[in-house]
């Protein structure tokens, strides 16, 4: 039995359980973790929760990944979104995989070594909208179905983006280190996560802002630790999408405040399709509202009929 989660009166509630078929493909006790998990973040008692993982070694693949070896990062990718709706757009970002240093090929490597070891789904959106959080989080789920390759799900409370990944990986790490202590039979030494944060344009525009930092010289500095090898060692791969919500002028002064970190090789550019470029959510919402169903193509076949059984976006959505 599925449950929705409605922010009211500041506290969490469960309405009428979820009916469809669209259900029975949750994992046993999802929406209760999902549910515990936001409860704990409203609460204060937590700032962030693994809510599903594809087995107990995550971010591992396996046990003795790596066994024998001597201690290489660990490669997460992160894709940081609200999730309302997921879309295609969303499924081909997490679908990407990490770009090639210059000079090299994928000739010879498999296609695990030229992977991700990890990905992550991490809802971020702590505000109320059209789907409640729970209701994120079980299409989140579907969307990971479609994706297959060791993805988990997650949820933070922190708004200021190069913030998270400071939770994120002090959380990463934590957990690895206890991985350690039950797999350490061939394990030199605790691995260390890296990640690469995958997003569209827009995120983008809003990472490199002003206006969403306490000043300028505060952004630069977090964006420096933020994707130095010296600090957090992160990387971005952000989708050549078509936008055209944003003005020319921004996306050039965002092009250029990012080249810096374009020519480090810290910041990568990846076309993720000439459609699904131009999908987003807002787009799906907002069709969705007007009773037509061309918002279909634009979502995957799991995520269309878990918003069709839920009435989600509009009330007469077909």
């Amino acid at each position: 039995m599925s449950f929705y989660l409605i922010r009211s009166c500041g506290r969490f509630r469960t309405p009428s359980p979820m009916h469809g078929s669209q259900s029975s493909l949750l994992p046993p006790g999802f929406t209760s973790n999902a549910l515990d998990s936001l409860q704990r973040l409203q609460q204060g008692r937590s700032n962030l929760e693994l809510v599903h993982t594809p087995h107990e070694y995550w971010p591992y693949r396996r046990p003795g990944q790596f066994t024998g070896k001597s201690c290489p990062a660990l490669r997460v990718s992160v894709l940081d979104s609200s999730f309302n709706p997921p879309t295609l757009a969303h499924l081909a970002l997490a679908r990407s995989r990490p770009p090639s240093p210059p000079g090299t090929t994928d000739h010879g490597v498999s296609p695990s070594e030229s992977d991700y070891d990890a990905r992550l789904l991490l809802l971020s959106s702590l505000m109320p909208g059209d789907a409640t959080y729970v209701q994120r989080l079980e299409m989140m789920y579907l969307l990971s179905r479609d994706i297959d390759n060791n993805v988990a799900i997650a949820i933070i409370d922190q708004p200021i983006f190069v913030r998270k990944s400071t939770l994120l990986n002090s959380f990463l790490q934590s957990r690895l280190a206890s991985l350690h202590r039950s797999l350490s039979a061939g394990m030199e030494a605790i691995h260390r996560p890296k990640l690469t944060f995958l997003m569209g344009f827009d995120t983008l525009v809003r990472l490199f802002s002003p206006k969403y930092y306490a000043s300028e010289e505060e952004m630069t500095g977090l964006l420096q630790d933020f994707l130095s090898p010296e600090g957090q060692d992160c990387c971005i791969l952000c989708a050549d999408r078509i936008n055209v919500t944003i003005d020319q002028e921004v996306q050039r002064r965002v092009l250029t405040a990012c080249r810096e970190f374009v020519d480090r090789e810290r910041i990568h550019f990846v076309n993720i399709g000439g459609d699904e470029q131009s999908f987003s959510s807002t787009d799906v919402r907002a069709v969705a509202a007007t009773g037509m169903d061309s918002w279909r193509r634009q979502v995957t076949d799991l995520t269309a009929n878990y918003i069709i059984e839920n009435r989600l976006y509009a009330f007469n959505v077909m």
